[in-house]
Order: C-alpha cells, then structure tokens, then sequence
C-alpha cells in the first residue's frame, strides 16, 4: 500500500496551517523564518484544539521538538539563526 499526502483528507483541518505558512513565504510575507515559524507554531495550536487528525498530532510533536532546538540551553544560537534569513531567500 502506498501512502500519499496528496490523497489524504486533512487539508481543511491540519493542511491549513502549512498551506498558509508556505503561501507566506512564497509572497515573502513574512520579514524572517523566526517570524514565520511562530505564525505556524499559533496557526497549529489553535487549530489543534478541534483537529483529532493523526496528522495534526505529527506536526504538533514536530513543532514542540522545533521549539527545543531554538528555546534550549546551547541551541539559542538557532533561533538567532532563524532570525537572520529573510523569507525571500526561498529558492522557487
């Protein structure tokens, strides 16, 4: 069986947030990376709250372990990272 995202129904309730945070950084919408990774991170735990899809639960834990990498003791240096690389930096 082989397994497609293009065929799964979750766009209206999971796929929203990332549909949204690509279309951002395609019309260079945001100033930064950090800027787009919060607006992401809201979008997901808002809609987590009435979204059970599986998929939601993946991008959730996916999310928090991004937030390790740019809020823990030695990882600080990311989130500055995220910070300098503008969203039109996006090769299309």
């Amino acid at each position: 069986m082989k397994l497609s995202t293009e065929n799964d129904d979750y766009e209206d309730c999971a796929g929203k947030c990332i549909i949204d945070a690509f279309t951002r950084i395609e019309q260079n919408a945001d100033q930064n990376f950090a800027t787009a990774f919060k607006r992401y991170r809201k979008c997901l735990l808002k809609k987590g709250e009435t979204c059970d899809a599986a998929i939601m639960k993946h991008f959730l834990d996916h999310v928090k372990a991004d937030e390790k990498l740019i809020k823990e003791e030695g990882h600080g240096e990311f989130g500055k990272m995220l910070e300098g690389i503008p969203t039109s930096h996006v090769e299309r």
